[in-house]
């Protein structure tokens, strides 16, 4: 059974496509006709994807996400601690399929509330880790220290991650859904009631680099001048989240993957590098995000 209080399946045309499932039988007839060269660029390609909250049997396919998710990094967190507690909390996320409520997941959304579980150590790495990263923004690093360590506030950190082919179509019902199932939790009196949302996505950036000036009237080579790197979404709703974020911060892989994968070899040669950033959302944005998230993908 997929999820609650929505429709059961998503339907997605893939760009490019050509849907003959409404064509008459002289448009069928053409089609069957079309030799093979014709129809490489006509492929219709349609599929089902049925929404699900997580649970035991996903284990291993949410922890591969995760570990896609923090990539490099992965490493500095206990990831199997982390799938638990999404998994502990069934009514809150979602995993997308396409082979039924037993197949793996391709995609995760989900939230934990990292003030209630502070005293994981899961949660006890991450806290650890965007601390030590923020630290080169004195201001955000103040505001998540006092998140963080005063416990003012509930902060809610949002897991999300998907395979390389999934569409971007998928995430705006996938937030959706977890407004709705975050409103409930909340109804029953449950630790949701969160102030701050905090995304954790990953980027790709060009390679820090410097420019020459052209020589002075002296024949003298002024100092060489840093070029900010420019950010390139590995996710393309991150733009829209972006657009709703209140603090942000890019910052670098604390550990450099031993052995480089083609894809990611050919990116270096471009001059471009894996890396990753941090969304704190207030919740005053949160409904705007969604909205802007829906239209996009209308």
């Amino acid at each position: 059974m997929g999820k609650r209080k929505i429709a059961n399946s998503t339907n997605i045309n893939y760009p490019n496509a050509m849907d003959i499932s409404n064509s008459s039988d002289e448009d069928q007839r053409d089609v069957d006709e079309a030799t093979d060269d014709n129809l490489k660029d006509e492929e219709s390609v349609e599929i089902d994807f049925d929404f699900y909250d997580p649970k035991k049997i996903d284990f291993h396919s949410i922890k591969n996400l995760l570990n896609q998710l923090f990539s490099s990094d992965s490493e500095l967190f206990n990831l199997s601690e982390l799938t638990d507690l999404i998994i502990e909390q069934p009514l809150v996320g979602s995993t997308v399929k396409v082979d039924g409520s037993e197949s793996d997941p391709y995609a995760i959304l989900t939230v934990l509330n990292m003030k209630v579980h502070k005293e994981r150590q899961c949660m006890k790495s991450i806290v650890n880790y965007l601390l030590e990263k923020s630290k080169k923004d004195s201001r955000l690093n103040d505001l998540l220290t006092d998140l963080f360590k005063e416990n003012k506030h509930d902060v809610g950190l949002i897991l999300s991650e998907r395979l390389i082919n999934m569409p971007v179509q998928l995430i705006p019902p996938m937030y959706k859904m977890l407004k709705e199932e975050i409103q409930w939790a909340v109804d029953d009196n449950e630790p949701y009631e969160f102030e701050w949302y905090l995304i954790i996505s990953k980027t790709y950036r060009e390679v820090a680099s410097t420019i020459d000036e052209e020589m002075n009237v002296q024949g003298k080579r002024k100092k060489k001048a840093k070029l900010e790197p420019t950010i390139f979404y590995f996710h393309a709703e991150d733009e829209i989240i972006e657009q709703n974020t209140n603090y942000q911060l890019n910052f670098k892989f604390t550990k450099q993957p031993e052995a480089v994968s083609d894809s990611r070899r050919t990116f270096t040669e471009f001059g471009i590098e894996p890396a990753m950033k941090l969304f704190l959302i207030h919740k005053s944005n949160f409904d705007k995000l969604i909205q802007d998230l829906e239209n996009a993908c209308k």
